[in-house]
């Protein structure tokens, strides 16, 4: 089951070559936008962001980890993400919405990993590689694998609109696509597990190391 599954992604990559790579390359895009927005960014809003980040050290201190709210919170802003993807490759037209969630979704892995090294130092390198990466390495290629699945079923419904065989079968293809949107969901509740129970304990354990995440 696993070599056809391996098989399966191998030739979805090769039908799909561009795709992945306009996706990839969006992200990346995403990515840079957010380390120019930190660098460019005021003074102002860099000590407010600064002090937010001094406030969670101190909750940490204080009051611990509430896993099960971070897990519902992560779930919930997935969910939505990953819905909104679903929903716009149904639409025919959803592929330049799709390719700005991807943008948006690199900006805010860039900004956060940007602005964390920026104002904590070589610890920002510790919280980026503890508290930033771990889920962001199942999240990546999840919303690449989604973002791809939602605009080649846009597209087949573009090149297929006039066909009335395919309209007559329309509804299987559309539990297909749905299916594989709740495999994408699976595998992304690692991710969901590591970001709420793994990555804040791996944050806290470096707070009781140094005392503060701000240099």
């Amino acid at each position: 089951m696993v070599s056809k599954l391996i098989t399966g992604m191998n030739k979805h990559i090769e039908n799909n070559f561009w795709l992945y790579i306009i996706s990839l390359l969006c992200i990346c895009t995403g990515i840079v936008l957010g380390i120019y927005a930190v660098r460019y960014m005021g003074s102002f809003e860099k000590s407010d962001l600064l002090s937010y980040i001094n406030n969670f050290t101190n909750v940490i201190n204080k009051e611990g980890i509430n896993s099960k709210a971070i897990l519902f919170e992560t779930i919930k802003n997935n969910m939505l993400l990953i819905i909104g993807v679903w929903f716009l490759g149904l639409t025919m037209i959803g592929i330049p919405a799709i390719l700005i969630i991807d943008i948006i979704k690199g900006f805010t892995i860039g900004f956060t990993t940007c602005f964390v090294v920026n104002g904590m130092g070589v610890k920002g390198l510790w919280v980026t590689l503890l508290g930033v990466l771990p889920q962001n390495i199942i999240y990546i290629p999840c919303i690449m694998f989604a973002s791809v699945l939602a605009m080649e079923f846009s597209i087949h419904l573009l090149n297929d609109k006039g066909n009335i065989r395919v309209k007559n079968s329309i509804w299987v293809k559309i539990s297909s696509y749905s299916f594989s949107f709740v495999f994408v969901v699976c595998i992304m509740f690692i991710g969901f597990v590591l970001e709420s129970y793994v990555t804040p304990n791996m944050i806290k354990l470096v707070v009781e190391r140094t005392g503060s995440l701000l240099v």
